[in-house]
């Protein structure tokens, strides 16, 4: 709707404003960023003035553009030169509404031409399944392998040794800390002489077939506090037969624990022929023999030769019975352990019952020695027996009569049959 305004009033309107106070002079109001231009007037064309009072002729309309009072005039709000611009709107569509299952096909587009992606997933509860898990590492097996074989029995344990051989070395390290497993023979007890360590567990048996990569492992093992370990590390050793296991087998002739002895003492045997036996055995006699040594040392020697069963050294022994009590007592109790009979304290009687027996061999030493009057020394002849043949463990107990030890001697004497 357009409203007609007298031209008088509009040319009033004017007037007023400029005999009023300069825009740019007016207190607080903001000067416009460009001049507004006034609405040109609209005269008749037949006129050039015309009486400000006399209405516009009929059909004809002059529209005039008022400009708003000084103090309401409109005016362009200047953003600051700190203030961000807003954002532009985002071209990411609307969201989707919520459902259970992802769509088929992501129609968006990240632009013209490029088409977005998307993997889709095919649930399925009927026809999924659960995933395998990760295969382990060889840490996570090699770890499994060796709690298996330290619960294993003697009918699973052969397949786990063949397992733990792909490992080598790192088969061996892992091994030494659950040795020697579980036990399948009560050491607190008596029982049959162990001629290997694949009769005692599953770990020691997988210790021998590991072979030079268990060799360090078991110098140490024999070094364990707990007695079984170094019983089992003893049969490892013996059926190892190695060099670098000597030495530490020589210091478990000392041991506190018969067991450990024994083991020790078979192992030693079984290495006799290597260099580092012989070197040994060439050391203990010569500390024997040497009167510069100190007693206690020759004494060690003595006693050391008794627990090796060593019977080469039998004429050095019967020598030092002439020797200071001690050395001589020494002496004689590592030659009641070799032969299994006590001649006496003296070196002549000593030396007659080795000229006579000498050749004949240990066995046959402990052989005869089960007819002795002396029931102590005839169980320990038939204790040695037993040690040194691995036969007769149900039998030993038949040294207790005279009768028994001659039906006891027959039997060792006999070559066990063929299997």
């Amino acid at each position: 709707m357009t409203h007609v305004v007298p031209r008088g009033l509009v040319d009033g309107w004017q007037r007023d404003d400029a005999e009023g106070e300069p825009e740019s002079e007016a207190p607080g109001r903001p000067e416009p960023d460009e001049p507004r231009p006034r609405a040109p007037e609209t005269r008749a064309p037949e006129t050039r003035t015309r009486d400000t009072l006399r209405p516009p002729a009929p059909g004809q309309v002059e529209h005039v553009s008022i400009p708003p009072p000084a103090g309401l005039r409109a005016v362009r709000a200047r953003r600051p030169s700190s203030v961000p611009p807003p954002p532009r709107p985002s071209s990411v569509p609307p969201p989707r509404p919520v459902s259970s299952q992802p769509p088929r096909a992501d129609r968006r587009s990240e632009g013209p031409g490029v088409k977005a992606e998307r993997a889709v997933a095919k649930i399925d509860a009927l026809g999924s399944s659960v995933p395998e898990p990760l295969p382990p590492d060889r840490d996570q097996q090699l770890e499994k392998l060796v709690r298996e074989i330290a619960k294993a029995g003697p009918e699973s344990a052969e397949p786990l040794r063949r397992r733990l051989n792909r490992f080598a070395g790192e088969g061996a390290a892992a091994l030494a800390r659950v040795f020697p497993g579980m036990l399948w023979v009560d050491l607190s007890r008596p029982h049959r002489p162990l001629r290997s360590a694949a009769h005692l567990s599953a770990a020691a048996g997988a210790m021998v077939a590991l072979g030079d990569h268990a060799v360090p492992h078991v110098a140490g093992l024999l070094r364990a506090s707990r007695t079984e370990t170094r019983v089992a590390a003893a049969l490892v050793a013996g059926d190892l037969v190695d060099g670098a296991l000597v030495e530490p087998l020589a210091a478990r002739l000392h041991d506190d624990h018969p067991a450990v002895r024994n083991a020790a003492m078979l192992a030693l045997r079984a290495s006799a022929l290597l260099p580092e036996a012989r070197q040994l055995h060439a050391e203990l006699v010569f500390t024997l023999q040497d009167e510069q040594k100190k007693l206690e040392w020759r004494q060690r020697a003595a006693w050391t030769l008794g627990q090796l069963r060593d019977a080469e050294s039998v004429p050095h022994l019967i020598e030092a019975l002439g020797g200071e009590s001690a050395l001589a007592e020494s002496a004689r109790d590592a030659l009641r352990r070799i032969t299994g009979r006590d001649v006496g304290r003296y070196r002549f009687r000593w030396r007659s019952w080795w000229k006579r027996n000498g050749e004949a061999g240990r066995v046959r030493w402990l052989a005869d020695a089960l007819d002795q009057s002396d029931a102590k020394l005839r169980q320990r002849a038939a204790e040695e027996l037993v040690l040194l043949t691995g036969r007769g463990f149900d039998r030993r107990h038949a040294a207790t009569t005279r009768e028994g030890a001659k039906e006891l001697a027959a039997f060792f004497l006999t070559p066990p049959a063929q299997p």
